[in-house]
């Protein structure tokens, strides 16, 4: 059942993207006949794309929602367990490769706290990369890919039934429990950060967030980044809505 309302939010996603509303109004106005309705319908798309397409105001929503990177100065001296998150991970069947997609930061930023002794061990949580691809199992690749970083065999943990970020936590906390710590480090992007640690909080489990991947940098202030439109920030905003649904979903059904 879980596994079928999953597999329609992220069919239906689409409908709640920026760029999907302009598309529809554009739409409307080429469908309608009346041309004041025409015109407005066609004002609105036109505002909502000079909107959703500048620089500065989509940054400005996704710096209030992204945590802050964590400077491996700062972990808690007494965590010795680092958690890394799937997402994004896949099996190229045709070419035998591995792609680790946008994500990528979020799995090598384990590799320098554990090579300074911040972390000891690591455990890494994913289930199924692909609803059809049950067997490839974004936790056993990821694996692989550390123990190709020379990272030793004992210090990896393997959690690889999750499907999602509540069950990353589930399927973690007998794991976390058994190594008979207090509390962990939790790395995944600056966007995902605020869902995942709300997932192991509710699990009765205390981590350290270690944000990485942050997708904003300091604000700017040029004529270009104020005015000149973009549509590679529709990605932005096509990112930071998934957060939000993510979010507001798992808060509806108990999961944070």
């Amino acid at each position: 059942m879980l596994l079928s309302i999953q597999f329609l939010i992220r069919r239906t996603e689409f409908l709640l993207y920026p760029f999907t509303w302009v598309l529809l109004l554009l739409l409307l106005a080429l469908l309608t006949y009346d041309r004041k309705r025409r015109k407005r319908l066609l004002a609105w798309s036109f505002g909502m794309l000079l909107f959703f397409s500048n620089s500065f105001i989509v940054d400005e929503f996704v710096r209030f929602w992204e945590a802050d990177v964590t400077l491996i100065a700062d972990i808690a001296p007494e965590i010795r367990t680092a958690i890394v998150l799937g997402g994004g991970v896949f099996y190229d069947a045709e070419t035998d490769m591995v792609k680790y997609g946008g994500n990528a930061d979020r799995y090598l930023g384990v590799l320098r706290p554990y090579r300074e002794g911040k972390v000891k061990k690591i455990l890494v949580s994913g289930g199924a990369a692909n609803y059809l691809e049950p067997d490839t199992r974004e936790g056993e690749m990821l694996e692989r890919l550390y123990l190709l970083c020379g990272i030793n065999a004992d210090d990896i943990l393997l959690e690889d039934r999750s499907l999602n970020t509540y069950e990353n936590a589930l399927y973690a906390k007998p794991i976390l429990e058994a190594t008979g710590e207090n509390k962990f480090l939790l790395i995944t992007s600056a966007a995902h950060i605020r869902r995942a640690v709300a997932c192991f909080e509710k699990q009765g489990i205390e981590v350290q967030p270690f944000a990485v991947m942050n997708s904003v940098g300091n604000r700017r202030f040029e004529l270009d980044y104020l005015f000149v439109p973009h549509v590679a920030n529709f990605h932005k905003w096509h990112s930071l809505i998934h957060e939000w649904i993510g979010f507001l979903t798992y808060k509806v059904r108990g999961y944070v």
